[in-house]
């Protein structure tokens, strides 16, 4: 009997050591509410703090990074103008070198042997006299009579500099100014399908090298193999191929939600961004760049990404003419970013005393509800 006597007092006074525990300053309510607030400050310090923030790396954001890029694909073009022409790399990749943003041609309205003349200001695409309008391409061109088209004075958005006359069918109708400049004027006429559309299929070559100069790391985006044609038969892919750095033209634009034929007909802009996140502490087998792809422009039926440029000749006589190029493309921007952390021990104790101080300020408040408690509870302090 003796023994059992012992036994349940014993199971009382664990149990009433157990409720002791769960009291702050005797009273249960605030300890229940202690308790709670010291789980949450430890399950913050542990799971968003040490876990998901990493709070105990040093982290380094100031990537150092260098980008080289190499175009590959031929298309062959035939043009009414022309005549055939195969194009390659070094006709359509501007700057050629390989920079981290690069420009294809995709369009273009191309209008050969121009010379320095005496010309109509109006596109070629357009009769020298368009009705009582006149040319509504270049509105500055447009005149009644030879006064409003002074000498000397250049064509506003027009291609020359204007001579003093102004041409006209008859006396009625709305002329076009006369133009010293590089004749036949720039054609207007754009191809409905672009010419340059199967660059769908070329593909980019991206290198990226990585430099975080705090932690002494440095890394490529190309798989280090002995296979020497490894590049020549891989392109990216994410789960696949993640370090072959060759992309399909036509791939990185549906990744943006949109068609590539739609884009290479007026031309648009891309961004390419490659994302550098490393925990050095699994080692460097896991820092693995992560890329995504997103148009730039504004999208609308009236944008469009193009410039000029034209290549110059000398005929026999010595006699110079060129051909001027109007190119739509897209426009490829290169953009890297990226962090690395690794464990250092000054980051890590800074965190734990802030998460000292946190249950310091569970202790400070229930100590503030225990006083106004015990205020409600004694008489002589009521109102």
């Amino acid at each position: 009997m003796s023994g059992c006597r012992i036994a349940r007092g014993c199971q009382r006074l664990r149990k009433q050591d157990f409720l002791d525990m769960l009291k702050y300053k005797k009273n249960m309510k605030l300890g229940i509410l202690y308790g709670v607030i010291q789980l949450c400050i430890i399950g913050y310090l542990i799971g968003w703090v040490f876990v998901m923030k990493k709070s105990y790396q040093s982290v380094e954001e100031s990537i150092q990074s260098s980008v080289v890029t190499k175009v590959k694909g031929v298309v062959s073009i035939n043009s009414s103008d022309t005549g055939f022409s195969l194009w390659g790399p070094e006709d359509y990749v501007i700057p050629p070198h390989g920079d981290a943003n690069l420009f294809i041609k995709t369009n273009f309205i191309e209008t050969p042997n121009q010379t320095l003349d005496y010309c109509a200001e109006v596109s070629a695409s357009l009769t020298v006299f368009t009705s009582r309008h006149g040319s509504d391409t270049v509105p500055d061109g447009r005149c009644s009579d030879d006064d409003d088209c002074p000498p000397g004075e250049a064509v506003r958005a027009g291609h020359g500099i204007k001579t003093g006359r102004c041409l006209k069918k008859d006396r009625n109708d709305t002329g076009t100014c006369e133009i010293h400049g590089w004749c036949p004027v720039e054609s207007s006429q754009k191809s409905h399908v672009p010419w340059l559309g199967k660059a769908e299929n070329f593909t980019i070559y991206i290198k990226n090298f990585i430099r975080f100069p705090r932690f002494s790391f440095s890394k490529s985006n190309v798989r280090e193999t002995q296979d020497k044609s490894y590049l020549q038969k891989c392109n990216y892919d994410e789960l696949v191929h993640p370090y072959c750095p060759i992309f399909r033209l036509g791939d990185i634009i549906n990744k943006t939600g949109h068609r590539f034929q739609d884009m290479a007909q007026a031309g648009g802009a891309i961004g390419i961004l490659i994302n550098w996140n490393c925990n050095l502490d699994i080692g460097s087998s896991q820092c693995h760049p992560k890329y995504s792809f997103i148009r730039l422009d504004f999208y609308s039926s009236i944008t469009t990404f193009n410039f000029r440029y034209a290549r110059y000749y000398k005929n026999a006589a010595g006699q110079t003419y060129r051909t001027l190029f109007k190119v739509y493309g897209i426009r490829f921007y290169i953009m890297v970013h990226g962090k690395a952390g690794e464990f250092r021990i000054i980051p890590t104790l800074i965190n734990i005393g802030s998460g000292l101080a946190l249950l310091g300020a569970g202790s400070f408040l229930c100590d503030g509800l225990l006083c106004i408690m015990m205020g409600r509870a004694d008489p002589s302090r009521g109102g």
